[in-house]
C-alpha cells in the first residue's frame, strides 16, 4: 500500500536523516608518542548553538567514584574551518565551554596516561590508560575522548595510525586500510566507552564454549605470561559458566590482560598507586594482574578474577537499573544495587568453581571466612544506601565492602531461598528470572526492583532485605552456615603448634625460606624447602602443606623438615613451639551433621 506523505512530514524526515549522519571523527596518532602523551584530533559534528560544552567522562560504570579523566587532557584547542583558534573555556577538570560553536570544525589535545602519572587520586589501573611508545597502548576510550553535551548520541569514528606490528585486541569491530592504520566504528560515545582497546605486539587465543567464541589477548611485561596459557586456565571455567547458564548468553567475548612486572607493580602499590584487579564491560573484561612464578597461585588469581567479571553478563549487563542503561559519564547517579551487581556476582563466581571442581569444599569455606574477617572492618551500615551514596567520600571507603560483605549477603539470601522454598527455589533461579522480565534493553526502576526480588522469590525475603540489605544489620552467619553442617564462632581459642617465624617465596622453580626468625628446628634463610614430614614439596600440595603445618598448625606438635642448603639435602626433626591462639571467624564442618545438612551441603556444592 502507498502511502502519502505531507510536505512537512517529508522535509522533516530529511532533516533527521541529515543530522543522523553526524559523527565524531577522531584522529589518533599511536607512532608518533612523546612524553607518553598521544596526540588527539577531532573533526567535530556540526554544531548548532553559539555555544556548547565539550566534556571528558567523570565517573564510568562498573567503577564506582569520581575520576576526572578531564585531568589527563593537556594543550585541548578548538578551531574553525579556516583554522582559526576559537575560543575554549575550561570550565572544570573535565569540561570545556567552545564559543562560536556554529563554526568550530577541528579540537585538538593530546592524551597522558594515567598508570605513570604522580598524582592524587590514582585511577584504578583496568579504568585508566597506558601509553609506553612503541611497547602497548591500554586505550580505555573513557581516557582517550570526549562528546559535546547536546550531541551524545552521534556515532563515533576512530582512525588509529599506528606501529605496523601492533594489534588491536577489542570487541569492537576493527577495519584495516593499512598495514599502520586501523578503523573503529562506535554507534555512540557510551558504546566507545564499554569496549578497552589494547595495542601491543599480538599474543591472541580463542576457543569456542558452545556457540560462544571466547577470545584471549595477553601482554605480558616480561613475556613470562602467554595467551595459550591464561586460554588453558579459562576453558573449565568458560565451560563452568556455561553450564550455569544452560548457555553463555553472548556470541562472543574479549579477555584482555595485562600482566605486569611483579617488581613494579609492588612499587606502584607500595605508593598507593592502584592495585590489582579488573573492569567489567558488556562484551569484553581488561584486567591488570602480576606475572606470578608459581603456576597454583597464577591460576587461582586468573579463576577468581575472571569468573566474577565474566559472570558481569548476567548482572548488569541483563539485569540493571535506568541509572545503569542511561549512565551519565558528567553527573552520574548511583543504582542503590551495587549488593546484587558486585555482591552477588562474587558469590556466583566462588559457587561457580564449587560446583565444577575448580575449587575443593575446603577452598571454599577458607575463601568464605577470609571474606568474614575482610568484612568486619567496615562495620555495619546499610548496602543501599551506601550504593546510592558511593561517589561520597565516607561511603566511597566502604565500597569494597562489596566484594566481602555483599558476597556474604549473597550466600545468606541463597540460603534462606532454598529453605523458604523447599528447595524449589534458589539465588541463582530468581537472578535468571528476572534477566528474563528485564534483559539487557530493558532496565527496571531502581526503587522497584526490591518488590520485583520478593515477588520473583518468596515473601518472607522482605524481612531479609529489610534487615541485612536495606537495613544496617550483620548477617548472622552462624545461622546460615548451620544449615550446610559447618560450625561457627566468631571468636575460638584454638591449642596450636608454631613452626617458628618465617616465610617461603618462590624463585627459580623452587621454594625458598625467608624472613626467618627464631625457630626451633634451626632453618635458616634462603634454606630450599623441599620436604615436610617425608613428603616431596610440589606446586600441587604446597599451599596445602604451609596451611596444615604452618598457619594453623592443631595436629603436628613434632615435624620433619629436609631443605637444600648449599647445594645438600639436611633433615631436621623435632618438637615446636606449643600454645594457644585466638582465631575470629572460626569454621569448621561438623563433627556430626544430620542428614538434612548433608543434603544441603551436597545441593549447595551442584551434587
Amino acid at each position: 500500500m502507498k502511502k502519502f506523505i505531507p510536505f512537512s512530514l517529508l522535509f522533516s524526515a530529511i532533516s533527521i536523516c541529515s543530522y543522523a549522519q553526524q559523527k565524531y571523527a577522531y584522529a589518533v596518532d599511536l607512532v608518533n608518542i612523546t612524553n607518553d602523551q598521544v596526540a588527539v584530533t577531532l573533526t567535530t559534528p556540526a554544531i548548532s548553538q553559539e555555544s556548547n560544552v565539550f566534556s571528558f567522562a567523570k565517573a564510568i560504570p562498573g567503577s564506582y567514584a569520581r575520576k576526572d579523566f578531564g585531568r589527563f587532557i593537556v594543550n585541548f584547542e578548538a578551531f574553525d574551518k579556516d583554522g582559526k583558534k576559537l575560543k575554549a573555556e575550561k570550565l572544570n577538570k573535565d569540561q570545556y565551554r567552545i564559543n562560536n560553536a556554529t563554526t568550530l570544525a577541528t579540537i585538538k589535545y593530546k592524551v597522558n596516561d594515567t598508570w605513570d602519572q604522580k598524582h592524587d587520586d590514582f585511577i584504578f589501573q583496568p579504568g585508566g590508560s597506558n601509553i609506553e611508545a612503541g611497547v602497548n597502548v591500554v586505550m580505555n576510550n573513557h581516557a582517550f575522548y570526549g562528546y559535546f553535551e547536546d550531541y551524545k548520541k552521534l556515532p563515533i569514528e576512530v582512525s588509529i595510525s599506528k606501529p605496523q606490528d601492533f594489534f588491536g585486541a577489542t570487541h569492537l569491530n576493527v577495519e584495516h586500510p593499512a598495514a599502520n592504520l586501523d578503523v573503529i566504528k562506535a554507534r555512540d560515545f557510551v558504546y566507545l566507552a564499554d569496549n578497552p582497546v589494547i595495542y601491543s605486539r599480538p599474543d591472541t587465543t580463542s576457543f569456542y564454549v558452545g556457540q560462544s567464541k571466547i577470545n584471549v589477548f595477553v601482554f605480558s611485561a616480561t613475556g613470562k605470561v602467554k595467551s595459550a596459557q591464561v586460554a588453558g586456565y579459562l576453558k573449565p571455567i568458560a565451560a563452568s559458566l556455561s553450564a550455569f547458564f544452560n548457555g553463555l548468553p553472548v556470541k562472543s567475548y574479549q579477555f584482555l590482560y595485562y600482566f605486569e612486572d611483579p617488581k613494579k607493580a609492588l612499587a606502584d602499590r607500595k605508593n598507593g598507586e592502584g592495585g590489582y584487579g579488573a573492569l567489567e564491560h558488556n562484551y569484553s573484561s581488561l584486567y591488570y594482574l602480576p606475572e606470578v612464578q608459581y603456576e597454583k597461585d597464577l591460576v587461582s588469581m586468573v579463576n577468581d578474577v575472571s569468573s566474577h567479571e565474566f559472570l558481569h553478563i548476567l548482572t548488569p549487563l541483563n539485569l540493571h537499573s535506568f541509572e545503569i542503561e542511561n549512565f551519565d559519564f558528567t553527573d552520574p547517579k548511583m543504582s542503590a544495587h551495587l549488593w546484587m551487581y558486585e555482591g552477588v556476582t562474587e558469590y556466583f563466581a566462588h559457587l561457580i568453581q564449587l560446583q565444577n571442581g575448580l575449587v575443593d569444599e575446603k577452598g571454599y569455606f577458607k575463601e568464605m571466612r577470609s571474606k568474614m574477617n575482610a568484612a568486619e572492618e567496615f562495620g555495619n551500615f546499610s548496602m543501599t544506601e551506601m550504593s546510592k551514596r558511593v561517589m561520597e567520600d565516607s561511603f566511597q571507603k566502604k565500597y569494597s565492602s562489596v566484594y566481602n560483605k555483599g558476597a556474604l549477603i549473597g550466600f545468606a539470601l541463597d540460603m534462606f531461598i532454598r529453605e523458604k522454598t523447599g528447595g524449589t527455589k534458589d539465588l541463582k533461579g530468581v537472578i535468571i528470572s528476572l534477566t528474563q522480565k528485564y534483559g539487557a534493553s530493558k532496565p527496571f526502576n531502581d526503587d522497584d526492583f526490591l518488590n520485583d526480588f520478593v515477588a520473583a522469590s518468596h515473601p518472607d525475603v522482605r524481612q531479609f532485605i529489610d534487615k541485612y540489605i536495606v537495613g544496617t544489620e550483620t548477617v548472622p552467619y552462624g545461622d546460615y552456615l548451620a544449615k550446610v553442617g559447618y560450625e561457627y564462632s566468631a571468636q575460638k581459642d584454638i591449642q596450636a603448634f608454631y613452626p617458628g617465624k618465617m616465610g617461603l617465596k618462590f624463585e627459580n622453580d623452587m621454594f625458598v625460606f625467608t624472613n626467618v626468625g627464631d625457630n626451633p628446628l634451626k632453618i635458616k634463610e634462603g634454606d630450599i624447602f623441599k620436604k615436610m614430614d617425608g613428603v616431596e614439596i610440589t606446586q600441587a600440595n604446597l599451599n596445602d602443606v604451609w596451611e596444615e603445618y604452618f598457619n594453623e598448625n592443631t595436629k603436628h606438635p613434632e615435624i620433619e623438615i629436609t631443605v637444600l642448603r648449599d647445594g645438600k639435602e639436611k633433615t631436621m626433626k623435632g618438637p615446636i613451639f606449643d600454645g594457644h591462639f585466638k582465631t575470629k571467624n572460626y569454621l569448621a564442618p561438623m563433627a556430626n551433621p544430620s542428614a538434612e545438612q548433608q543434603a544441603a551441603l551436597k545441593k549447595l556444592e551442584g551434587k
